[in-house]
């Protein structure tokens, strides 16, 4: 832990975002706390708007750690960007409230950025509390990436390396590794990559962050590496498995999250007609599964057909919200 931080740069500034994780968020600084060893660091709490008393539990339990409250949720970027413009620390990880990591973690991963001068950005491998391994390096998107992914060509051929390039499912993840772009989840920069290429896009709420500044840092010269010989628990896993049940309104205002995230993410890189292309890759594959399902009474068929349609629906609506957008303008 820092002691004094007038008189010192600390190895890394750690930034927590809490939004109505109290209890977790208590079990993550504390898990900072024990396996730091070695390590000089500071805590910098975001409470995201919670309503569950986490921003008061950790001005009271923990009054060493430097807490931001907001008044609403911003989301990811928008929460972890006050964090990073206070930040002092030579390295900056950007670590979620449900990510719990080893005794080693931090030691090895600063370890590697120190003797590796053009790694901006570095994740680590991730898994659930029974260490199955979550999906923790990633190649960037695209058309092909899309097609695979959302056909399940990527899991069924997982050990092909052209099918399993989504993932990189292909590889035995035994030796650090330049990827496309690193999961959230446990997200250390480099000082100079910040400096070079400023804070998270908060033009997104959810999803796509990670993969715009990893582009951003690749597109300024920087490498973003998975490094495989650490891990962090992460319990984000258990809420993303698949399930053939119908949209709840949740899951709703998620998808359209994602699509709107999506959009902004190809538009800004490459423009219109990719973004088009690779959202009617979408389209078009659920307009397979719904006709592919349109005949039959199963209760399988009819979830498959409505998600099919709600997805068809907010891809739709994502561009017409974008296409009066620009009227506008």
């Amino acid at each position: 832990m820092l002691k004094d931080s007038s008189k010192s740069i600390p190895d890394v500034s750690i930034i927590i975002v809490s939004f109505n994780t109290r209890e977790l968020t208590a079990d993550c600084i504390n898990c900072v706390k024990e396996n730091s060893t070695g390590i000089d660091f500071e805590i910098i709490a975001v409470d995201n708007g919670s309503k569950d008393g986490s921003a008061d539990m950790i001005e009271t339990d923990f009054p060493w750690v430097r807490l931001i409250r907001l008044t609403e949720n911003r989301g990811f970027a928008g929460g972890n960007i006050p964090g990073m413009k206070i930040a002092k620390g030579r390295y900056i990880l950007l670590l979620n409230s449900d990510a719990f990591i080893r005794k080693n973690t931090l030691v090895k991963t600063i370890s590697y950025m120190d003797q590796h001068p053009d790694t901006g950005i570095l994740g680590c491998k991730l898994t659930d509390t029974d260490n199955r391994m979550q999906p923790s390096a990633r190649m960037l998107p695209g058309p092909l990436n899309k097609f695979l992914a959302i056909t399940g060509l990527s899991d069924r051929y997982s050990k092909s390396r052209f099918f399993g390039r989504v993932d990189y499912t292909w590889w035995n993840h035994s030796y650090p590794l330049r990827v496309g772009w690193v999961v959230g989840a446990y997200f250390l920069i480099r000082r100079e990559t910040m400096d070079s290429i400023g804070y998270l896009d908060d033009r997104y709420f959810l999803y796509f962050e990670e993969v715009d500044y990893c582009l951003s840092a690749r597109r300024s010269g920087w490498d973003v590496v998975y490094y495989p010989h650490t891990e962090v628990i992460h319990l984000g896993g258990k809420s993303a498995e698949k399930s053939d049940s119908t949209f709840s309104e949740n899951g709703k205002q998620i998808l359209k999250i994602r699509l709107e995230s999506e959009w902004k993410y190809y538009l800004k890189f490459y423009g219109w007609y990719y973004a088009i292309t690779v959202l009617g890759i979408e389209f078009i594959w659920n307009a397979i599964v719904y006709i592919k399902n349109l005949h039959s009474g199963s209760l399988k068929s009819h979830n498959k057909r409505e998600n099919a349609k709600q997805t068809m629906k907010n891809i739709l609506t994502t561009l017409c919200e974008v296409y009066r957008s620009c009227k506008r303008k």
